[in-house]
């Protein structure tokens, strides 16, 4: 989505006022601009593309981005991306291209899930036409990919010639260096891009649409190295594949070059009959979801320019390209209004391009460097990092995590009631910090969990609170170090512009902007705190005592007076104790189970130590999700007698979480389960393959996917799946902490979930944040 322009960056690129940006990658940025002094807000918006002005550009970088807007500009169809204009000898080069407001192919399947068959077979002609235009005038994209595809309402334009390469141009590429993006690339550009042909182009094509029909590549695989073998091979995995549309991307993925269809033979063979010749015209028939992406990017795109209305009416500014030779051959944008999808009014005459901002990604010999890998931008941030919440206890209730009037949102580990972890925010991109880019940072003194309050990540150690900006990872404040032996710190809450943690022995306000102290209230002598909730502006905790072992809960209000409620005793024998809380009723959960009247302490019953194993426990309303290892047992905390089993045979090995639509996703340390939190039903597993195939891990909710953390990387899963879970996106961070010994441990890292972003947190102090998968 359209982020606001970064601070300080200049208002004015060539001819163009930059209105919000689009994408960052690693050397370049992308910016949606309209040419200066246009007078109508939405007039000739284009996707400008340009190189941080940080860069030491030398002349082969300007030959080489040269060469890229003359293969551009050469290209002349309905379905690529026009270039509008271009300038690589200026002191900021830009290349200009027209503007789609809508998805990429990656995001729109990673949202969405899958293409029906049809639709990939209409998209797969309207790609196999861009590259027949492409190879008219002896272009080759060299790179495509679903993040290079966009998606317009009336059809998919192909974009970003970044590496594209007219067929007599001089090699641009050192000798045993190939670019183009692992998983989508062909058997020549393996051997060396000098080799390329135009059906390299449709090999890359084949496992496009592999992609568009089942939410993978066909040579996907968590060792990039085994990537580049597959595809030197042809070990394609197209199983997933419709038959009659797998028989045509077989054909594609041909080690053979020759023995591939050219692009008018594949238009044919995708759309067989009459219909193969003649283009659609129109709106294109995309999926619901997809025509809901649309919407929201057009809204976007929308909302940007009439905030950027021009205040003169000074006339646009001379469009040229210094280095083509004078004025350009190509007139200004016209006038193209940002429609909203599925009005009837979409052609692609007038539905525009965006241009993004891939990163070539070098493979040398058979190795691959992959900077940054996980971030879809490439860009990462050397200052970079995430926050946690998907395995640690909540530290705010659902109410808390909404924006008011006194403050910013609050998101924590997991919502009180753990009825649907991190909503739907967490797959709306427009709720994620402004100015967002993939980053790590690390902080001393080993492992912290951390809260995401609106900008800010306030994360508790073992000695000290420590606040980062959560749009890039640098440091904001931190308290000083704890004097050795009054223990770690940790946060309990956040509310309106006020941090409630725990320092010591002691429950310490500090103000969120800058870390002041605004009150302190000592512990009782010789006791530490095992567990915190808070809802109300209440805080709940359990304190235990060091010599004794005694158990106390206690509520504390945190705002007015910040005077403790009540104080009760806790008897149960448990070393450790967890609480969770939802409608009125604080449960303390042990060897036993207590329920307390949340309001004044009252006890409203519980279970006997000894009667039921609980551990990881869930509340979801009135019912108690008890993890063992045959199963969860589902208590009635009202009518603690009444007891049910779901997952029966399952050993739970992390905590369940709770959909929205009321499926409970349990995961063993083999595989991902979703059951019916009513009925018991079992409505999807993950693959059951054997050892080194199996998906399971730590589990939290962002939006309608089940994100999953193992000791290596994050999948996420649909949670609307039926029968074998629906991979909707994998995550392998390069970022990812080093594991000398072996996968992390999935219970030991910690997730927060919002706007497409996941901040993370390790055992080490590493913090890191990601685009969701």
């Amino acid at each position: 989505m359209i982020e606001p322009l970064p601070p300080g960056r200049a208002r004015l690129i060539g001819p163009y006022q930059l209105l919000g940006l689009l994408g960052a990658g690693g050397m370049g940025e992308v910016y949606l601009a309209r040419p200066a002094g246009a007078r109508d807000a939405f007039a000739g918006l284009v996707a400008l593309k340009t190189v941080r002005p940080d860069l030491d550009l030398d002349d082969g970088f300007r030959i080489r981005f040269r060469r890229e807007i003359d293969a551009a500009g050469a290209v002349r169809s309905p379905y690529t991306a026009a270039l509008v204009g271009g300038d690589a000898s200026g002191r900021l080069p830009w290349l200009a291209t027209e503007y789609v407001p809508g998805p990429s192919l990656a995001e729109a399947v990673t949202r969405g899930g899958p293409m029906p068959e049809q639709v990939v077979r209409e998209l797969g002609a309207d790609l196999a036409r861009a590259l027949a235009d492409m190879h008219a005038v002896r272009v080759l994209h060299r790179d495509l990919k679903p993040g290079n595809v966009l998606l317009g309402a009336d059809g998919a334009k192909v974009i970003d010639f970044g590496i594209a390469q007219a067929f007599d141009a001089t090699q641009l590429t050192r000798t045993g260096v190939v670019v183009g993006s692992p998983g989508y690339i062909s058997p020549e550009h393996v051997n060396g891009s000098q080799s390329l042909v135009p059906a390299s182009d449709v090999f890359c094509l084949g496992a496009v649409l592999a992609f568009a029909a089942t939410g993978r590549g066909p040579f996907d695989d968590s060792d990039m190295a085994a990537v580049i073998f597959r595809i030197a091979q042809g070990e394609a995995e197209l199983s997933g594949v419709p038959p009659q549309l797998r028989a045509v991307i077989e054909e594609c993925l041909r080690s053979d070059a020759e023995a591939r269809p050219s692009p008018r033979q594949l238009v044919d063979m995708l759309l067989p009959g009459d219909r193969a010749g003649v283009a659609a015209t129109g709106p294109f028939r995309w999926t619901e979801s997809i025509r809901g992406l649309l919407a929201t990017h057009a809204a976007g795109a929308r909302a940007v320019a009439e905030a950027e209305v021009p205040s003169a009416a000074a006339p646009p500014a001379p469009f040229h390209t210094p280095d083509r030779g004078g004025p350009a051959a190509l007139a200004p944008t016209p006038v193209v209004p940002v429609a909203v999808p599925g009005d009837g009014r979409g052609n692609k005459g007038l539905w525009i391009g965006l241009t993004a901002a891939a990163v070539a990604v070098c493979v040398v010999l058979g190795a691959v460097l992959l900077p940054g890998l996980f971030s879809r931008d490439g860009g990462g941030n050397d200052n970079a990092g995430g926050t946690g919440g998907g395995a640690a206890n909540p530290t705010a209730s659902a109410s808390d995590a909404a924006r008011t009037k006194a403050g910013p949102a609050v998101i924590p580990g997991a919502d009180a009631g753990h009825t649907g972890d991190f909503g739907a925010a967490a797959a709306d991109v427009s709720t994620k910090p402004l100015g967002w880019k993939a980053w790590k940072a690390k902080i001393a003194d080993g492992p912290v969990e951390c809260v995401l309050a609106d900008t800010s990540l306030v994360c508790g150690g073992p000695k000290r609170i420590t606040v980062l900006d959560a749009a890039n990872g640098r440091q904001r404040w931190q308290t000083p170090p704890g004097k050795a032996g009054t223990g770690p710190a940790s946060v309990a809450a956040v509310i309106g512009t006020t941090v409630y943690a725990f320092e010591g022995r002691a429950l310490v306000a500090r103000g969120l902007a800058d870390g002041a102290e605004k009150w302190r209230e000592p512990l009782p002598d010789s006791t530490g705190v095992a567990d915190s909730v808070q809802s109300g502006g209440v805080l709940y905790y359990a304190t235990k005592a060091t010599g004794t072992g005694g158990v106390r809960i206690l509520a504390h209000e945190l705002t007015g007076k910040h005077a403790l409620k009540w104080d009760k005793p806790w008897d149960d024998p448990a070393a450790e104790v967890e609480l969770a809380l939802a409608d009125g009723r604080l449960v303390a959960v042990g060897d036993g189970v207590t329920v307390f009247k949340s309001a004044n302490g009252a006890r409203l019953g519980g279970i006997g130590a000894g009667d039921i194993t609980c551990r990881t426990p869930v509340l979801k309303g009135k019912e108690l999700l008890c993890s063992g290892s045959n199963g969860l047992t589902v208590v009635d905390v009202t009518a603690p007698q009444n007891r049910r089993t779901i997952a029966d045979g399952v050993d739970v090995a992390y905590r369940p979480a709770v959909s929205r639509d009321g499926k409970v996703l349990v995961s063993s340390r083999l595989r991902v389960y979703a059951f019916g939190l009513a009925d018991g039903r079992q409505y999807w597993a993950t693959y059951d393959g054997g050892e080194g195939l199996e998906t399971a891990g730590g589990l939290a909710v962002a939006g309608d996917n089940a994100v999953v953390v193992d000791g290596y990387g994050m999948t996420a899963l649909a949670v609307a799946s039926v029968g074998e879970a629906e991979d909707v996106g994998t995550g392998l961070p390069s970022e990812w902490p080093d594991t000398p010994d072996g996968p992390l441990d999935p219970s030991s890292i910690t997730l927060v979930a919002r706007g497409d972003a996941v901040f993370l947190t390790f055992d080490d102090g590493t913090v890191i944040s990601v685009y969701a998968p």
